[in-house]
Order: structure tokens, then sequence, then C-alpha cells
């Protein structure tokens, strides 16, 4: 599959998404040069999936690959039907996606010992998507692993899409912004 590339992501650019991920593009789905996840994504390492299905009767869906690389994760993601700006994206706790609204998903992912407020294991690069509704982005996690069956392994877990930004993801604060779509993380 390829997607265009925005003659502004043609330089990558560090970005500290929450003290725990380092964004290295963002880009749109516009005219310009092509590129494939098969030219960016690691060639070897433990690798996961999540493919995203509609939730809250959206039609947002898309996938996340997952790629061990060394002490860091390579996340590739590409979601569709998004409407224009931006979105938040984040692990979740449970590995279920069966509810309508993707509350089976649970909490935002945290490991034990995290404080409140303070940044979660489950963040993920926040998604810009652009008038057609498409966001990609590629990124580098730490904290993180895929498929060692450590307390840190994020396969059985699930990814959610949040509509709009959303700063406090606790669910003891209600399904804020709508929940668009929901993917379990599976080892692929």
């Amino acid at each position: 599959m390829r997607f265009s590339v925005a003659a502004a992501c043609h330089a990558l650019a560090g970005l500290w998404w929450l003290g725990c991920v380092t964004v290295l593009a963002s880009c749109s789905t516009t005219s310009g040069p092509t590129w494939t996840f098969a030219d960016i994504m690691p060639k070897s390492g433990p690798g996961a999936v999540a493919r995203l299905s509609p939730k809250n009767s959206s039609s947002v869906r898309g996938t996340l690959t997952f790629v061990q690389r060394g002490d860091k994760v390579v996340v590739a993601a590409v979601i569709h039907d998004l409407t224009p700006g931006p979105h938040s994206m984040y692990i979740h706790e449970v590995g279920n996606c069966s509810s309508p609204n993707a509350a089976s998903a649970g909490k935002v992912w945290a490991l034990v010992g995290a404080a409140p407020g303070r940044t979660r294991s489950g963040n993920l690069p926040e998604l810009v998507a652009g008038t057609e509704g498409n966001a990609n982005v590629v990124a580098d996690l730490r904290g993180i692993t895929v498929g060692d069956g450590s307390p840190l392994d994020i396969v059985g877990h699930s990814v959610v899409v949040h509509s709009g930004l959303d700063p406090d993801p606790r669910p003891e604060f209600g399904v804020r912004n709508g929940w668009l779509a929901c993917g379990v993380i599976e080892r692929q």
C-alpha cells in the first residue's frame, strides 16, 4: 500500500510527546512523493498489529503496526474517516473491543505505580487528520515492548482512537469526546 507524503513532511522532526514518545513524522495523504510502511519499518524484531474497527456509530478505521527495535518500539499508524483536525490515541488496559462504544477496552493503560496525572504508558502520538479525514504517523515509543511477555508488553492490550484531543482520558470522568475506533494489539 502506498501513501502520499505532504511537502511539509519531507524533513523529519523530533518531538517528545508527553515525555515518552518521539514523533518522527506526521503526514497527511496529499500529492507528493510516495512511500510504503515496508520502506520505513524495521526488517526484524518482534511485531504486532492493531486493526481498528468503528465504534459509537463512527466510520473510523485503520491499522497500527508495532515493531520492537532494540529498546524502543516503532509504531506506524494509518487512520481513515476521521473528522479533520487533531485526535488522541491511547493503548488501553484490556484487549477487548466487543462493546459498541469501546468501553470494553477498559482504562488507558498505566504501569503499576504510575501516579495520577503523570504520563501513562498508554499514550500514543497525536493524530492530525487532513481535510480528507486521513491521518498517518510514525513514531518511536519507549518504555514498552512487543511480544516478550513482560509487564511492559503491549500485546493483548487494545488501541482506542478518541475524537478530538483528550487531556484526561481516565474512564472515571466518562467516555470523553467519544471513542471512535478500537483494535486489539495482536502478535503478527
